[in-house]
């Protein structure tokens, strides 16, 4: 038997309210991961504006992992 618990909201909650989901803002670099490029690659990834790796980890993550960085025009 399975017993059921109801669940009710505050009584200041608001239903009337809106929520909206906000992306972050992308950056213009382009990693293309485990030897991929722009015609295919197995996973891409683009990170956020002002949270792109720099050119070390860049260069370390191409030798260990072979991905590729692309800055998009």
């Amino acid at each position: 038997m399975t017993e059921y618990t109801e669940y009710t909201f505050p009584a200041d909650y608001n239903k009337s309210n809106t929520y909206t989901i906000t992306q972050p803002k992308l950056s213009n670099w382009t990693c293309y991961a485990f030897g991929g490029d722009a015609s295919f690659s197995p996973m891409t990834w683009v990170p956020q504006e002002g949270k792109v790796p720099n050119a070390w980890v860049r260069f370390w993550s191409k030798v260990f992992f072979d991905c590729n960085w692309v800055k998009n025009k």
